[in-house]
């Protein structure tokens, strides 16, 4: 995916003109420099099977809820996989965990905002430890950076479910509101 802004898609967008919105043309992620802060959001790893869309939206959104300009997608596990049991099967190796942390401390290099949000299940097998040392990493990175990190309610929950989250969290509250309640700095 690379990240581009275009007159036409801001005016679409709920996101105001000065804002960068991310839109899926390829398989990289490309960041454009724009005026204010910068979100990366860190996920679990790029989409296989779909464009990514909804998640880029809502990435954009909680970017917009905290008033970043800008945002990015970096993730743990830079093979593209559909969701956690495959992940299970790519990860199952160390080496293509060591082989993304390139990308993601470019990411975390760019950053003035981060968001955790690769989801709250873990793969299984041994790429779960392969996970639960890339996490320790990327805490111990961030850490030497001074950064700190949002998730939602304190879980790096994946953009696909926090609308049911808020719902469930700030019932009859719309879902841009709910979501920025939910938002916690660590």
């Amino acid at each position: 995916m690379v990240v581009q802004c275009h007159q036409e898609e801001r005016s679409r967008s709920s996101v105001t003109p000065d804002r960068c919105i991310l839109r899926s043309v390829s398989n990289a992620r490309v960041q454009l420099p724009l005026r204010g802060t910068h979100l990366v959001a860190v996920l679990a790893s790029p989409p296989l099977s779909t464009s990514g869309e909804r998640t880029i939206a809502r990435v954009n959104m909680a970017a917009a809820c905290l008033g970043s300009a800008s945002a990015s997608i970096s993730n743990l596990l830079k093979v593209a996989t559909d969701d956690v049991r495959q992940i299970s099967v790519a990860g199952a190796s160390q080496d293509p965990w060591i082989a993304s942390r390139q990308e993601l401390e470019t990411s975390i290099a760019a950053a003035d905002t981060l968001l955790f949000a690769w989801g709250c299940s873990e793969p299984t097998g041994a790429a779960r430890e392969h996970h639960r040392a890339q996490v320790a990493w990327l805490m111990g990175t961030i850490r030497a950076r001074g950064l700190s990190y949002w998730t939602v309610d304190d879980k790096p929950r994946h953009p696909s479910r926090w609308q049911r989250h808020t719902w469930r969290a700030h019932p009859g509250v719309p879902f841009q509101v709910a979501l920025k309640a939910s938002l916690v700095e660590h």
